[in-house]
């Protein structure tokens, strides 16, 4: 969860973030791994990185975010994972996986932050995850509420991971169920331009027990289909663009 949506009482995680978890858990477990090292960079409260040393069993696990407070840091603190505000605190520190998921449509220089970490902090023969918001058209007030500069398509998140040096050895989508109803609160948006936004944050949600198993459910079997159609070879498209890419 990103901390500008963080709620001070969470009711329940939102079904699209525990939907993503499980995404990034299979991602994650096509590189077959044993007991990484890895860097979370924008870790938001730390649920997926606990998700991750949970069910890899972690060597190591670093959670990084700018956002992260003195009073954050304590009170997000959970074991087995180090949570820092700023990269330099890990300086010299190298990962068998970096993340940067929903990262990089906050950034200003992209190429100079994915330069950044693969030559300062993916160790040798390791790997680099990236998800981003899909789509520029679907640019929104959502967007703008969340400071994103802007969304990827998958084509142009390879040619920025390869821009900043990296080799990109898969991408596809995720979310496809989500992208008619985005689009169609983008065109409710240009054509009421003064209507209020009805979506929260994932930080808001605040549905009942049965509504969240279910949506959880579906947004599960939606990438489920996304993930192996693009295995083999074909290319669903969806809400958000994930890469997976290594230093070069």
């Amino acid at each position: 969860m990103d901390l500008v949506e963080r709620q001070r009482t969470l009711r329940a995680r939102h079904p699209w973030e525990t939907a993503r978890a499980e995404a990034i858990r299979s991602l994650v477990a096509r590189l077959d791994l044993k007991q990484p090292s890895v860097l979370d960079v924008g870790c938001g409260d730390g649920f997926l990185i606990g998700t991750l040393r949970q069910q890899f069993g972690l060597r190591e696990a670093v959670a990084q975010d700018v956002h992260l407070t003195p009073e954050l840091l304590e009170e997000l603190a959970q074991p087995g994972v180090e949570f820092v505000q700023e990269l330099h605190q890990i300086a010299g520190r190298r990962f068998q996986l970096v993340l940067l998921l929903d990262v990089l449509e906050h950034v200003s220089d992209p190429a100079a932050l994915l330069t950044q970490l693969w030559q300062a902090h993916l160790a040798p023969g390791g790997w680099m995850l990236l998800t981003v918001p899909a789509f520029q058209a679907l640019f929104s007030r959502h967007d703008r509420a969340l400071k994103h500069e802007k969304r990827y398509s998958r084509t142009e998140l390879a040619v920025l991971a390869q821009s900043a040096g990296l080799q990109v050895h898969d991408s596809g989508y995720l979310f496809s169920s989500l992208l008619l109803p985005r689009t169609l609160s983008k065109l409710r948006e240009r054509l009421l331009p003064t209507a209020v936004d009805p979506a929260p944050g994932v930080g808001g949600w605040n549905g009942p027990a049965w509504l969240t198993r279910t949506l959880h459910q579906l947004l599960c079997t939606d990438n489920r289909i996304c993930l192996e159609a693009q295995k083999k070879g074909l290319v669903v498209p969806g809400l958000s663009a994930w890469l997976l890419c290594s230093g070069s």
